[in-house]
């Protein structure tokens, strides 16, 4: 087992992240990422109420190297364009998302252009699987899910795949002090955002 995951599975099994959305950009202010989040889930500002299930909130905090930002449905991760908007200027950005549905995301973007992203990366087709970078390949395998195969091994969490590559991709290591910061932030540091903005954004790969 690559020891990443390892990290990032013991950090899942404490923290009991399981529907959330992770992002991880690295080179980029506070201030920069809520502003391009904010945006891209952007709330009515007609008046309009939307109803409990389309609304959520995003936490922010700086982490060595950048800022990681923290949602808790797993139904408000960042569109494809927002993504490429966060690594831009030399930046690096990565994103995973896991809902109760269990759709598993990874997507990454370095310096405004996309790296990959797939809405379910761990089933990708056999003849898609050279979709997925070179670097990230070795992780990827852990946790692809051949669908023709007759015996499978499950035992690898993607989500603790997927934030294994986020830390490859930006170079920031994710601890357990980090989330733990997230989890402590008052309410009034909470921000309200549209859910659903990566359908409703989807571009590119994925």
């Amino acid at each position: 087992m690559d020891a990443r995951v390892e990290h990032y599975g013991e950090i899942l099994e404490v923290d009991e992240l399981d529907s959330q959305t992770v992002l991880v950009v690295a080179g980029a202010s506070l201030e920069e990422v809520r502003a391009v989040v904010l945006a891209d889930a952007a709330l009515p500002t007609d008046g309009q109420t939307l109803p409990d299930d389309e609304v959520s909130a995003y936490g922010f905090v700086e982490v060595e190297g950048g800022v990681l930002a923290l949602e808790h449905t797993g139904y408000a991760d960042p569109s494809v364009d927002a993504l490429v908007q966060l690594s831009s200027g030399g930046r690096k950005a990565a994103v995973v998302r896991d809902n109760i549905q269990a759709h598993v995301r990874f997507g990454a973007a370095r310096d405004g252009g996309l790296v990959f992203d797939d809405d379910e990366y761990i089933f990708l087709g056999a003849d898609e699987r050279t979709r997925v970078p070179d670097e990230l390949r070795p992780l990827f395998d852990l946790a692809w899910i051949d669908v023709d195969a007759d015996d499978q091994d499950d035992d690898v969490d993607p989500v603790a795949v997927a934030l294994a590559m986020a830390e490859l991709v930006t170079g920031i290591v994710l601890t357990a002090d980090d989330f733990t910061r997230l989890a402590e932030l008052p309410r009034s540091e909470w921000h309200w955002v549209r859910t659903m903005s990566y359908v409703g954004g989807l571009t590119g790969q994925g």
